[in-house]
């Protein structure tokens, strides 16, 4: 998707000379751009929170730290813009990190020994004794145990955690041809690993105590433990002196893709799931290598089912329930929170600067219009009428700027019932969320209403490519509602030429190198999409369809387009 063109018409030049720091424009430009990256995160999240894919837990806890990485840096940026202000932020994004780390993060399996026990030790039978019932009452003689502490070893003394996790983030079982090929790399990078030697020394003395005489053994692995343990893999045919290379093929099973199906159907991490191998004398010298010993279906029910204790401190938006609602720290319960946190505030930060009499600008001119909705305009020329410069509130009436009035005409669609109050009947102060960039040409509008983002913008100059650039991040309604919501937004989209993408309950929608007469139909449209969306509620939207919902649209849409009064 285009990145936003916002700061190549919105720069350090278009505000007086001396009417705000460098510095601070600078973070400004940071806090816009990095939001977006977040707001990208915390749809990933949503998206797998609604079972649409099977991964690998430390993708979550990858995702977490990128956004908990990202929303220092928002506070840092805010910071920056008000050090006095914000001061105590970083205590409130230390403490909602702190809770987000504890609850996606986890313990690894100790490394510590018994690394090799016998199932008959008093230790192998407090701890293993599952094994037997495992391996059934045909094996002969004893049997050893490799215990999960030594592969948790084996990983650690060969610094391969870093590797494994950098494929395991990759993992999606519903992409078999990818968890085939991440899967071989994984075993691979098994296979290339080595121990101590004296672990090495020790395992063999083991293996020919346990097969004297030119015997062979059977290996046996082991996923989980106590009533869930599965067996994933068999290793046949082996010699005492090739021992090692057998328990390293033994271990690779964890990551053939049957294995691998096991574990994040239960929504484990790999350091949760561990790997026992068993090891017994056999009669035959078989060579058996099998690692597709498990046939269930992958099932994403686990991992939602685990997501879903944790998402609350995460996606989670607890503020922006009140229209005149002004942010701070304190209010805030989840990244998600924090995010909108920072974006506000940076807002607030940079058009009380603009705003300032005293900085030789006109000030920030707000829009009313005849729906519960008042944008901040900041003009870069030509947006507004000349009549509109001695007035702090306008109206559509005063809008210039061609894609900006061509959003509005949709936006303020009479044919849409709006269920609040007027803004002219209500005193409240609207928050900085709400706000337009506007040229004659270029258009940015962003608004939060209530609890869900909008965001277009568009760029119509002759001479350069012409562009309508949406997004739309919601905040409210059950998962099933915002699936619906979701749905319904893309039909209406695509049906309209955008190229759209989607995550979760966010959305980003484009269309460029079309005629002005296109790109200005497609401005109606997302104003009145825009409108329609947020007076329906995501409750109404939710019982529907997204074909229903396209159609009750489009017919809307008509109907406006031949009589817009």
């Amino acid at each position: 998707m285009r990145q936003s063109g916002l700061f190549s018409h919105w720069s350090f030049e278009s505000f007086a000379p001396g009417s705000i720091p460098r510095p601070k424009y600078n973070a400004f430009c940071r806090i816009h751009r990095q939001t977006s990256t977040c707001l990208e995160l915390l749809a990933h999240f949503e998206d797998l929170s609604m079972g649409g894919a099977v991964v690998d837990w430390c993708r979550i806890s990858g995702l977490a730290n990128q956004l908990c990485t990202g929303i220092r840096d928002l506070v840092d940026q805010l910071q920056v813009m008000n050090p006095v202000e914000f001061m105590d932020a970083h205590d409130w994004v230390a403490k909602l990190s702190f809770y987000t780390r504890l609850s996606t993060e986890h313990a690894a399996t100790s490394a510590n020994p018994p690394y090799l026990l016998t199932l008959d030790s008093p230790e192998g039978k407090a701890s293993f004794s599952w094994i037997s019932k495992g391996l059934g009452p045909l094996v002969p003689g004893p049997v050893l145990v490799l215990t999960p502490s030594l592969f948790q070893y084996f990983i650690e003394a060969n610094d391969m955690r870093h590797n494994l996790d950098e494929l395991l983030r990759q993992l999606d079982l519903m992409d078999e041809p990818a968890t085939e090929d991440l899967g071989k790399r994984a075993r691979e990078l098994i296979r290339g690993g080595s121990l101590p030697h004296r672990l090495l020394t020790e395992m063999e003395i083991a293996a020919v105590e346990l097969a004297p005489g030119g015997r062979f053994l059977e290996l046996r692995v082991f996923a989980g433990s106590g009533d869930d343990a599965v067996m994933i893999g068999k290793v046949g045919g082996v010699r005492p002196t090739e021992f090692l290379e057998a328990w390293l093929e033994a271990t690779a099973c964890k990551f053939s893709p049957s294995a691998l199906a096991l574990r994040l159907s239960k929504g484990l991490a790999d350091e949760e799931h561990p790997l026992t191998v068993a090891v017994f004398p056999a009669d035959t010298a078989s060579k058996e290598r099998n690692c597709a010993l498990w046939e269930g279906v992958p099932d994403s029910a686990a991992l939602v089912a685990r997501l879903d204790q944790v998402l609350p401190r995460i996606t989670r938006l607890h503020v922006f329930k009140d229209q005149g609602e002004a942010l701070r720290p304190e209010h805030c319960r989840s990244l998600h929170d924090l995010i909108c946190l920072c974006m506000e505030r940076g807002l607030a930060q940079i058009f009380a600067f603009a705003g300032e009499p005293a900085r030789g600008l006109a000030g920030i001119k707000q829009l009313r219009l005849e729906i519960p909705v008042v944008i901040n305009i900041f003009n870069l020329g030509g947006g507004l009428f000349p009549s509109a410069a001695e007035r702090a509130v306008i109206s559509t009436e005063d809008v210039r700027s061609i894609p900006a009035w061509s959003l509005l005409l949709g936006l303020v669609c009479p044919a849409v019932s709006w269920s609040a109050a007027r803004h002219e009947e209500t005193p409240s102060v609207p928050h900085y969320s709400s706000y337009a960039v506007l040229s004659q040409f270029f258009m940015h509008c962003t608004l939060r209403l209530e609890q869900n983002l909008y965001v277009a913008e568009c760029s119509c100059e002759d001479g350069v490519e012409k562009y309508v650039r949406f997004r739309f991040k919601g905040g409210t309604g059950t998962r099933a509602q915002r699936r619906s919501r979701l749905g319904i937004m893309r039909l209406i989209l695509e049906r309209e030429g955008f190229t759209v993408s989607s995550h979760g309950d966010y959305l980003q929608a484009l269309r460029s190198g079309e005629e002005d007469v296109l790109l200005q139909r497609n401005l109606v449209c997302l104003g009145l999409l825009t409108a329609w969306v947020q007076s329906s509620g995501v409750e109404v939207l939710g019982g529907m369809s997204p074909e229903q919902g396209r159609d009750l649209f489009r017919e809307l849409f008509t109907d406006f387009l031949f009589d817009p009064s």
